[in-house]
C-alpha cells in the first residue's frame, strides 16, 4: 500500500475525540520532525524533551478486556515508550454493543485493536480503515495456549484461552472410611469468551482416630479457542465462523492495529510513533515475560490471581508476536489479498474495494520515511 508520506509538520486542528491536536502541539511536532529527519527510515526515537502540554492525546480501543494478547501495549505504557515519542495514550475496553472499528471510523477513538476479518467486514460497509501493524500474526483460533495446572483464574480474564485447576482438600470424620469424591471446577477465559470444565478426582482414607487430607493430581492443560470464541469473533456472521473453523480456510492476522486512512494520509507521524512504541513494548515482553505480565496486572489488578497462567500464556504467544523471517508487525499483502478474495468469493463481502489497500507496512520500523 502506498499512502502519502508524513505531513505532521503541517497538522491542522483535528476533529473528534480520538485525537487532540492544536496550536500547542506544533512545538512538539517540530521537535519530532528533527528526530524523524535524523532517524531516516529507521525507528523513531524522541531525543528532545517535549514541552508540557504538547503531547498528542490519543485513545486506543481494545477488542476486549486486558489479557495476554495485549501485554505489549501495557508494557509500552509502563516503560514510558509512548511518552518518549510525545504521545499520551489511553486504552479503553468497549462496552456492550460498542464496535471498536465503528468508533475509529466515527472519530470517537484514534485507533482500535481488531482482527483482519473484522477489518474487511468494516471496509465492506464503506469504512476507510487500514491495518498498520499486526500484534498477532496468526489466527487466534490456531494458537494453543498452555496453562499451569495449579492457579485458578479469578473471574476468568486474561489467559487467552485454557483452563486451570486447583488442589482441593477434604477433611473426614474420625469414625469411618470415606468414599472417593469428585469435585468440578469451572473457569471462564474472557479473552476467548469460552467456558471449559476441568474435573479432578479426590480420594480420601480415614481411620477411627484423627483426620486425613486428600490431594489432587493435576497436569498442565492446553486449549485452542474456536473462531467464535476469540476477541471480535463473536461479532462475525455465523457463516464466517463456520468457514474459518475448516482446515481449508486461508490464514489471516489474528489481531491488528487499525486507524482511519485519512489519519495516515494527513498525520502519518502520529500512527507511526504509536505503532513503533507498541513494537518496543512487545520486544520488552519477549525479553522478560514476567515483567510484562506484572505491567498488565498493574493496569488491571483483578488479574493478579492469574499471574502464573498469564506468564504461561504470554510465553505461548511470543512466537506469534514475533514470527521468524520478518520484522515485528509485518503484514503479508499477498495473504491479505488472498483472504479478502476468499471472503468475496464466499459472498461474505460484496464490495471489491474492501480488499484494496486494507493494510500497510509503511509505518513500521525500517519502512517509510
Amino acid at each position: 500500500m502506498n499512502l502519502n508520506r508524513d505531513k505532521a509538520s503541517r497538522v491542522p486542528k483535528a476533529r473528534g475525540r480520538g485525537l487532540t491536536l492544536g496550536r500547542a502541539a506544533r512545538a512538539g511536532t517540530l521537535a519530532l520532525a528533527v528526530t524523524v529527519a535524523l532517524a531516516g527510515c529507521g525507528e523513531i526515537t524522541n531525543t528532545v524533551t517535549p514541552k508540557a502540554y504538547t503531547a498528542n492525546n490519543i485513545t486506543v480501543e481494545l477488542a476486549g478486556p486486558p489479557s495476554a494478547y495485549y501485554v505489549g501495549l501495557y508494557a509500552a505504557q509502563a516503560l514510558g515508550y509512548f511518552k518518549q515519542t510525545d504521545l499520551n495514550v489511553v486504552f479503553q475496553t468497549p462496552s456492550a454493543g460498542e464496535n471498536p472499528l465503528t468508533m475509529v471510523h466515527g472519530g470517537q477513538v484514534f485507533a482500535a485493536i481488531s482482527s483482519e476479518p473484522s477489518v474487511f467486514l468494516a471496509r465492506n460497509q464503506e469504512m476507510p480503515l487500514v491495518a498498520i501493524g499486526a500484534l498477532v500474526r496468526d489466527p487466534l483460533s490456531s494458537i494453543s495456549i498452555t496453562v499451569p495446572a495449579t492457579n485458578p483464574p479469578s473471574g476468568g480474564k486474561g489467559i487467552g484461552g485454557g483452563t486451570s485447576t486447583s488442589t482441593t482438600k477434604t477433611k473426614t470424620t474420625p469414625t469411618a472410611t470415606t468414599a472417593a469424591a469428585t469435585k468440578t471446577k469451572t473457569t471462564t477465559a474472557a479473552t476467548t469468551s469460552t467456558t471449559t470444565t476441568a474435573t479432578t478426582t479426590t480420594s480420601t482414607t480415614g481411620t477411627t482416630t484423627g483426620t486425613t487430607t486428600s490431594a489432587t493430581t493435576t497436569a498442565p492443560t492446553s486449549t485452542t479457542p474456536t473462531p467464535a470464541q476469540v476477541p471480535t469473533g463473536s461479532a462475525w456472521p455465523a457463516q464466517l465462523q463456520t468457514l474459518l473453523a475448516q482446515a481449508s480456510a486461508p490464514t489471516y492476522n489474528g489481531l491488528v492495529v487499525v486507524v482511519r486512512k485519512g489519519t495516515i494520509v494527513n498525520h502519518a507521524g502520529i500512527p507511526r510513533r504509536l505503532i513503533q512504541a507498541i513494537r518496543r513494548g512487545y520486544a520488552a515482553v519477549r525479553r522478560n515475560p514476567k515483567a510484562g505480565v506484572a505491567d498488565l496486572i498493574a493496569a488491571d489488578p483483578s488479574l493478579a490471581p492469574q499471574k502464573r497462567a498469564l506468564v504461561a500464556a504470554v510465553r505461548s504467544l511470543i512466537p506469534h508476536f514475533f514470527p521468524t523471517g520478518t520484522i515485528w508487525g509485518w503484514q503479508s499483502e499477498k495473504n491479505w489479498n488472498a483472504f479478502g478474495t476468499w471472503l468475496f468469493n464466499n459472498k461474505l463481502i460484496a464490495n471489491p474495494n474492501a480488499v484494496t489497500d486494507a493494510s500497510t507496512n509503511e509505518l513500521l520500523q525500517g519502512e517509510g520515511v
